[in-house]
Parts: C-alpha cells; sequence; structure tokens
C-alpha cells in the first residue's frame, strides 16, 4: 500500500513548493474561506480573484454580483462589502459572491496549478478530512496574517492533520509533527487571542470574529476550488485539464 503522507506549510507562496501534491488545502480562518465556505454553504455561487481587477471586471460579468473585499484592513473603493462572512449572510443568496481577500485569495490562486485544490476553515475540517482520505500526498497551507503563520489557521491545519492521522495519514515532516502535537487540541476559543483576533476587534468586526470562534465543523460540505469558482465537493475528482486558473487569464500571477 502506497504511504499517505500530510504536510502543514504557510503563507501564499508556500503554494509553489506544493502543486504536485495529490491535493492542496487553502486555509485563512479570518476571514476570506470562511467567507468562502459560508457562500457555498448558502447555496451561493462564490468566485475567487488574484487580483483587485480582476474581482472588478468579474463582477462586472455576473449580474447582481456582490463584490467582497479587503485591502489594507478595509473595504476597496467601489466593493460593496468587507470581506465577512456574517454580512453575506445578509445578502440574499441568489447574488454571486466576488471575493479578494489577500492573503487568502491570494493563496488560492497561487495553488490552482495544483490538480485539487479544497478549501477550509473552521467549519467543515471532518468533510474536507473525508474528502481527502483516498489521496495520498496532502499538503495544507494557512494564508497567515502580515506575515506570521496565523495561530487559527495553525489550529485549522493541525485539527485537520490530526484527522488525516487517523485516516493513515503520516506527518511528512518533523515540522509537521510537531504543529499537530501543539495545535491538535488546542479550544477553538483561543484563536480570539491571536493577532488576526486583534485585528478584527480594532476593525470592529466583532461580530465576524464571534461567528468564526462558534462555528466549528458545523458544516458537512467539502469545498472544491475549480477554474476560478468555489464549490461543493461532486463525487469525483476534477479531471487535472480542468483545474485551470480563470484568475491567471483575467491578470493573476503565474510563475
Amino acid at each position: 500500500m502506497a504511504r499517505k503522507t500530510l504536510t502543514i506549510d504557510s503563507f501564499p507562496d508556500g503554494a509553489f513548493r506544493h502543486l504536485d501534491a495529490d491535493a492542496i488545502v487553502c486555509i485563512d480562518v479570518m476571514l476570506s474561506t470562511t467567507t468562502l465556505v459560508t457562500a457555498v454553504t448558502q447555496g451561493r455561487r462564490a468566485f475567487v480573484a488574484a487580483t483587485e481587477g480582476a474581482a472588478r471586471s468579474r463582477a462586472t460579468s455576473l449580474p447582481g454580483a456582490c463584490l467582497m473585499g479587503t485591502a489594507g484592513g478595509g473595504r476597496p473603493p467601489g466593493f460593496a462589502l468587507v470581506d465577512s462572512p456574517t454580512a453575506l449572510l445578509r445578502e440574499p443568496a441568489t447574488r454571486p459572491l466576488v471575493l479578494w481577500s489577500p492573503p487568502g485569495t491570494e493563496l488560492i490562486a497561487n495553488a490552482s496549478r495544483c490538480r485539487n485544490v479544497l478549501v477550509a476553515s473552521f467549519r467543515n475540517l471532518t468533510a474536507t478530512a473525508r474528502r481527502l482520505a483516498d489521496q495520498h500526498d496532502v499538503a495544507l497551507l494557512g494564508a497567515g496574517c502580515r506575515e506570521e503563520f496565523s495561530c487559527e489557521d495553525q489550529m485549522a491545519a493541525a485539527w485537520l492533520g490530526l484527522r488525516l492521522t487517523r485516516e493513515g495519514f503520516e506527518p511528512g515532516d518533523r515540522r509537521t509533527t510537531a504543529l499537530i502535537q501543539r495545535w491538535g487540541g488546542i479550544e477553538p476559543g483561543l484563536a480570539g487571542w491571536g493577532n488576526s483576533a486583534e485585528a478584527l476587534r480594532r476593525a470592529g468586526a466583532d461580530e465576524d470574529l464571534d461567528f468564526v470562534l462558534s462555528h466549528v465543523d458545523d458544516v458537512a460540505l467539502a469545498c472544491e476550488y475549480r477554474s476560478g469558482e468555489v464549490v461543493g465537493a461532486a463525487g469525483r475528482w476534477a479531471d487535472p485539464a480542468e483545474a485551470t486558473e480563470a484568475a491567471f487569464a483575467e491578470g493573476g500571477r503565474a510563475r
């Protein structure tokens, strides 16, 4: 039987180290992947933009689109809403989401050339682990915050890694082993003490922080990223030829 390994890594550029993996999981708990998982749970179409310009272009092509994003901690000019899962819940689910919110959306765009890309937050960890169970080489990537591997992303990656070890996976390096041992049993509420949580409080986004901390493993749905859109996991993995990045064609960064 082939060995099954998992590796925990960080930051958008970290995706380029794992493009040959069977699957990459992108994690940005505060807030972009929480917003995207929430959108898919609503039955809402959810698009990821690699750049601010790509987001505007995509929103123009989608009637009634909800253009949402964060730049420098605030809402970019002309965007309807700042990145916020709770604000999204107040919008009609018929409105497609277009999200540009680095570093999370940057991580997803960078990972797009991997054959399979998943999007995870605190909300869908068990469902994501189940989706990965038949893979052999998996990378769990946290977007980080201000060039720091944020504690909430470490927690989500470690919790997901712990679930994968129960599916027969082994840590691919000592750092991954240490991260799972350190964060795998941590209570979600402790994420409220991290730098990302403090940044949300300063921005007056206490409602979003409370939402993140109180919605843990409440969604039984894995989310895949395909051709610029995040969708609920279908019955089969995408064909590698389908795993193209629409955002690159719209001005995203390619390497």
